[in-house]
């Protein structure tokens, strides 16, 4: 049998090699289970009770915590991040052991007896450094993924919050063109009285029912676009599409004051998509080290025993005795050509890397500030229809309707300011809601929560 003192040498190889976690891969693991924890996931596996129902009435944050939990592409970018974080050990092990037998069939004679059986073992050892790049490489690889996840939720926050904006929009916009008719049709019915005592021409109320006609249309088309509508924060979410959803309550529109300069800092260094740009050049950086250790040789340690039977024949020291034996192998690197091929591959991908992090990151920066322009636009837009121009055609629209309450002007100025308030009511909800979707585009790309500040 092998000795004890063998054993406990391949345990110390083993320990030695195939040993703990590095504290990165630990960070990954507990980032891995807080978020399972958020998603509602145990030990990798959904659970059966995952899908949690929607409140009767939800709101915003009902809805970004329903897509966390059930949206499938989120869901997918998180098995990513585990699969990634499982290759870690994996790289860091040492190959397998291999146990060879060996039977004499014709047995050697030896002075203390025959030899009738050979048992090895033997254990290739790689350069060490090579499996702590190994396992270097998958960490980052492993910590790419992460990043890629949380733009994937970033992504599927926005996309949440866009749809629940529109929809809400879309409530609102219904709601005004309802207040409009409700007011066309008072003054209908006034210039219903007004003709039966001549006192109206019979144009003007044709001109008032026409008028009236084209803002029901509009009112069924925004009424049947409801569903579609529905359907694209249901997709959002994770869920049936075809599933009916409550029209939103208002949402909270309180947004911070931005600098757009302070934004672009907080892009290059909180955006997942360049974090994990940054992260590919240290995992290229890291694979050209594993290329230069290809010119180091990798051993092969082993140990043998010979099972020698004892001689009967005669009494002597050692008769019978196991030959024990240590063997030491080692490659001999002489491929010169191709390890230097093999290095200048792994700089080809870094360079690749670093280019990619630059375009990137030009790229975002080049939509942050488009997304800021667009936004201060909104908030302009929004702030010239609520606090100016919705004042003063409302004020229009009251002098008019006393003006022609008693005949003093001609219907079409009318119907003329009535539209006038109509759009501007309208234009002034969509640029509120605009400024919404905009500001929650520029957290997507900054890389986090803009309303709560950092400590």
């Amino acid at each position: 049998m092998l000795s004890t003192g063998i054993f406990l040498f391949w345990l110390s190889i083993l320990v030695m090699f195939g040993g703990c976690a590095s504290r990165s891969e630990t960070a990954l693991r507990e980032d891995l289970y807080n978020e399972m924890q958020s998603l509602k996931l145990d030990d990798f596996a959904e659970k059966d009770e995952a899908a949690q129902a929607l409140p009767e009435t939800p709101n915003l944050s009902d809805y970004l915590e329903y897509a966390a939990i059930n949206n499938p592409a989120l869901k997918a970018a998180y098995y990513r991040w585990t699969a990634a974080v499982e290759k870690a050990p994996q790289a860091r092990a040492l190959p397998n052991p291999t146990v060879s037998y060996t039977h004499y069939i014709r047995e050697v004679e030896t002075r203390v007896g025959a030899q009738k059986n050979r048992f090895a073992i033997m254990q290739m050892v790689p350069w060490p450094t090579k499996l702590t790049t190994k396992s270097d490489i998958a960490v980052r690889n492993a910590i790419i993924k992460k990043h890629e996840y949380n733009a994937e939720k970033l992504a599927l926050f926005f996309r949440v919050r866009k749809a629940y904006y529109e929809y809400y929009y879309l409530g609102q916009s219904t709601a005004i063109l309802k207040d409009n008719l409700l007011l066309l049709g008072n003054i209908e019915e006034a210039m219903q009285a007004r003709y039966k005592a001549s006192e109206a021409s019979n144009p003007s109320l044709i001109q008032l029912q026409v008028e009236l006609g084209r803002m029901e249309d509009r009112l069924k088309s925004l009424e049947a676009l409801r569903p579609a509508v529905a359907a694209q924060l249901n997709a959002a979410i994770g869920r049936d599409p075809n599933l009916d959803l409550p029209q939103p309550g208002s949402p909270s529109f309180d947004m911070p004051a931005i600098d757009e300069k302070e934004l672009l800092s907080i892009l290059k260094s909180d955006n997942p998509a360049l974090q994990a740009a940054r992260e590919k050049i240290q995992a290229a950086q890291a694979g050209k080290r594993l290329a230069q250790t290809e010119y180091l040789p990798d051993f092969s340690l082993g140990g043998s025993f010979i099972e020698t039977e004892k001689r009967t024949d005669m009494k002597m020291k050692d008769n019978g005795k196991d030959p024990v034996m240590l063997t030491l192998e080692m490659s001999v690197p002489i491929w010169i050509n191709k390890y230097s091929a093999s290095v200048r591959e792994a700089e080809a991908n870094r360079k690749e890397a670093a280019s990619m992090l630059e375009e990137k990151s030009n790229t975002l920066s080049a939509d942050m500030r488009m997304v800021f322009f667009r936004f201060g636009d909104a908030e302009r837009k929004y702030n010239l229809f609520a606090k100016t121009l919705i004042p003063k055609a409302e004020q229009s629209l009251d002098a008019m309707q006393i003006s022609f309450s008693v005949s003093r002007s001609e219907f079409s100025s009318l119907l003329d300011a009535e539209r006038t308030l109509l759009e501007l009511r309208l234009m002034a909800e969509r640029a509120h809601i605009d400024k919404a979707i905009y500001f929650s585009e520029l957290e997507m790309l900054a890389g986090r929560d803009l309303r709560t500040p950092t400590r």
